[in-house]
């Protein structure tokens, strides 16, 4: 499934606009920093540059599964690696990337984590519909 460039782009900026409303119910820490983090605007080219990666990996997937191990080559050089760790945080905490339970090895030699455990997600196309239309004005 090929999907237009600007609709990636729509996507990831939904998902910005969802960063700057936290969950005030969870309370957790790391939510609140991840919230913070993709909400900042100094940040929002590399939030919209990792959730585009994300997505357009888990699309082209027949099972719209996605890992790191498939998109962190594809992200820009630029774009720091708490900030990738915080969009994904937000994605997980929007239901747009869903944990499948499975893992894989990381093949991560620059951040020293090769053979670790890492998550394996499956993009809910419906979740990010739903927050799509609750919010018509952000898709603008």
């Amino acid at each position: 499934m090929t999907v237009p460039f600007g609709k990636l782009v729509a996507l990831a900026r939904e998902m910005v606009s969802l960063a700057s409303a936290p969950s005030a119910s969870t309370g957790e820490t790391a939510q609140t920093v991840a919230a913070l983090l993709t909400a900042e605007p100094r940040n929002e080219a590399g939030v919209l540059a990792v959730v585009t990666v994300i997505i357009r990996d888990a699309l082209d997937d027949p099972f719209r599964e996605t890992t790191a191990n498939r998109w962190r080559p594809l992200l820009p050089r630029w774009v720091h690696p708490p900030l990738v760790g915080a969009t994904v945080n937000r994605l997980r905490a929007a239901g747009v990337l869903v944990a499948t339970g499975r893992y894989v090895r990381s093949t991560d030699s620059a951040g020293h984590n090769v053979g670790k455990l890492q998550a394996v997600y499956t993009l809910d196309v419906e979740a990010l519909r739903e927050h799509s239309a609750a919010r018509p004005a952000a898709a603008s």
